[in-house]
């Protein structure tokens, strides 16, 4: 016997170590489950069904037997259904339940005590200990070597039950059916959960006392791979002897985090770091990871001692930077080569600048083009684990006169089929024209959950006033491809600067918008602006010339240009886009950070999962020196460590 004495909820240590015995097991006997009939905190079915989404564990083999049933009810039977069943992927054949109703009280149980020797007995057995030392429905008195049966259920346990149920007393079943102590001690394992002080003098005398019918589970000491995991207050009536030694054990091979290892890919914390949580910057604190979410954000102090620890030497730790707006990086580009090996490296190259989540961006092309691209990513069963949060579709809908390097001759007017296909694509973004989209194409997008972005536009003033309410939220690079400021005619820059409630994205390389109309649009439009790179295959990377949107495209020191000198995407990085904001734009960090966290996440109505450092976000992570130098990410739970060999930073506007 193994008492494990845990500060972690018993319940949620009870399905850790239900899901590493199923992974454990070796048999060639199917593996049975069986699950407590008594009320169980909630908190153990959630955790098993984490287990199962998170792909650790399936169910679809597993036996379940349930270890009781209320008689003349299906109390258990509906709990069950509720909170677990319907969750999992169990097969309904594989579920063997008592049936309340039964006529025959002996047939139903021998038709449950047969389907376990069919089954080959019970391998794992969960259930709770009782206040008066009852195990199942086994209840002081009950006979030690008796096997399934029906029995009267104790006051004790209908009173504790009844409440658990929200049932009055008066009408709570006074009998059930319950496995007996034969089919507990013939199971392979056998955890028995003992939770809060009321179970406490009931726990002493099970697991120091004789053997005795007055406490009946006390029987399974004799059981040779019996745990019990007890919260704090049920071990208070131990022996001082005895809860050292239940210590002891937790601190070695049966402690929590110590199970969890093999289950989850990650489970470590980040100490001896400066967070920025996604609004401020806290100190002392560490960063708890489990799997490729955020568990949680603790005082240092309070981090068990068990837990793997990467220290981290003060450096900052912040948000996974997320970049709205690119076409390529590294030589790599998603234009010219649509495939899932292109987004795979486009994202490894963007987490050595910070940025952990990105919009793959299409330029002006063709329709057949367009559902290529489609196709693709439609095939993509999970984008976020190649750090893709969607396509965004910088045209074909925008304006001849201010097209950029866009190719005129696909630029055209929107039509209604490929607005559907668009629209039932994981397109997340698209680039337009409002003087040449009509409002009800401009409202049919925004209303399917696109984020709808003005660029590549002519528009006066009024014209964007006349479509904001449609649902335009967002304004692609900023300053650029757009009617310009006028004192006459404020134009489309104007309008996205007066409508607070636009975001609008940003390139800071000096290049695209001097470092002065950057400074501009930030201090006018607060937590709204979104550092973009607009980055295509030669940014951080030695490509020289590169053939792009069907032109010749030229480094000129720092600017991507064609043969006319006009601008062709960006080559600078997020980490280098970051840096320039603070010094050479004049924002804080914290500000900076947020323009390339925060605020592109609440712009693509993500922020419940991105852009901030907090329980239950997802763990994308970067981690900065004290010259905000990427030296590591944290990419859906996994740690990266980057030397500056690794990096390659183009820019030279520093």
């Amino acid at each position: 016997m193994r008492i494990i004495i845990t500060d972690e909820s018993i319940y949620e240590w009870s399905a850790f170590y239900t899901v590493k015995c199923i992974l454990d097991y070796k048999d060639n006997a199917p593996f049975v489950l069986s699950l407590p009939s008594r009320y169980v905190s909630e908190s153990y079915y959630k955790k098993l069904i984490s287990f199962y989404e998170d792909d650790i564990v399936s169910f679809k083999d597993i036996h379940i037997v349930s270890s009781g049933e209320y008689i003349e009810s299906d109390l258990s039977q509906k709990y069950l259904q509720e909170n677990f069943f319907s969750k999992i992927d169990i097969k309904k054949e594989n579920i063997h339940l008592f049936d309340g109703f039964a006529k025959n009280r002996k047939e139903e149980s021998k038709r449950i005590r047969d389907k376990i020797e069919e089954l080959g007995g019970i391998t794992l057995l969960v259930d709770t200990l009782a206040e008066d030392g009852s195990f199942l429905f086994n209840t002081p008195s009950s006979s030690l070597n008796g096997s399934v049966r029906d029995k009267k259920i104790s006051e004790i346990i209908r009173s504790y039950e009844s409440k658990k149920n929200n049932l009055d007393l008066e009408k709570f079943p006074t009998e059930a059916y319950t496995l007996g102590f034969k089919e507990a001690l013939e199971s392979k394992y056998l955890l028995i959960m003992a939770n809060s002080y009321y179970v406490s003098n009931a726990l002493s005398h099970c697991v120091e006392g004789s053997i005795s019918q007055f406490y009946p589970a006390s029987i399974l000491q004799e059981h040779k791979q019996l745990i019990v995991v007890a919260d704090e207050d049920a071990v208070s009536d131990l022996k001082v002897k005895t809860y050292k030694y239940a210590k002891s054990l937790e601190s070695k091979s049966l402690h929590p985090k110590e199970l969890i290892k093999g289950l989850y890919k990650a489970y470590y914390a980040l100490t001896n770091v400066r967070i920025f949580d996604g609004e401020k910057f806290i100190d002392g604190h560490c960063i708890i990871i489990e799997n490729n979410v955020i568990k949680s954000v603790e005082k240092e102090i309070n981090v068990d001692t068990i837990i793997s620890r990467i220290d981290l030497g003060g450096k900052i730790v912040a948000p996974g930077y997320i970049d709205l707006q690119v076409n390529g990086i590294g030589g790599y580009d998603i234009n010219a080569t649509p495939t899932i090996e292109t987004l795979q490296n486009i994202n490894e190259v963007n987490q050595k600048y910070g940025c952990t989540s990105y919009l793959p961006t299409i330029i002006t092309t063709s329709d057949d083009y367009m559902l290529k691209i489609i196709d693709l990513f439609n095939h993509i069963e999970d984008m976020s684990v190649l750090g893709v949060l969607g396509i965004h579709f910088e045209g074909p809908y925008i304006s001849t006169e201010k097209k950029g390097i866009h190719p005129e001759n696909y630029i055209r007017k929107s039509n209604d089929e490929m607005i559907e296909r668009i629209i039932s694509s994981k397109c997340t973004m698209v680039t337009l024209a409002p003087e040449n989209v009509d409002g009800d194409t401009i409202k049919k997008l925004a209303d399917s959950g696109i984020v709808v972005s003005l660029g590549h536009t002519n528009a006066t003033y009024n014209q964007v006033k006349e479509k904001i309410p449609y649902g335009i939220s967002f304004a692609t690079h900023l300053f650029n491809a757009m009617r310009p400021w006028g004192s006459r005619e404020p134009g489309a820059v104007g309008a996205v600067l007066e409508t607070k409630d636009i975001y609008a994205g940003l390139i800071v390389d000096g290049l695209h918008c001097d470092f002065a109309s950057a400074e501009l649009a930030y201090k006018l439009k607060p937590g709204k602006i979104c550092i973009v790179t607009d980055a295509i295959a030669p940014a951080a990377s030695d490509i020289k010339e590169y053939k792009w949107a069907g032109k010749m495209i030229y480094r000129r020191g720092n600017k991507l240009v064609d043969e006319n000198g006009t601008l062709g995407g960006a080559s600078i990085t997020m980490s280098q886009s970051v840096r320039n904001a603070v010094h050479k734009v004049g924002a804080t960090v914290e500000e900076a950070l947020r323009m390339v966290s925060l605020y592109p996440a609440e712009a693509m109505g993500i922020e419940d999962k991105y852009g901030r450092i907090k329980e239950g976000y997802i763990a994308d992570l970067v981690i900065l020196d004290d010259n905000l130098v990427v030296k590591g990410v944290i990419a859906k739970g996994d740690y990266k460590e980057y030397n500056d060999d690794y990096i390659w930073e183009s820019d030279a506007s520093e």
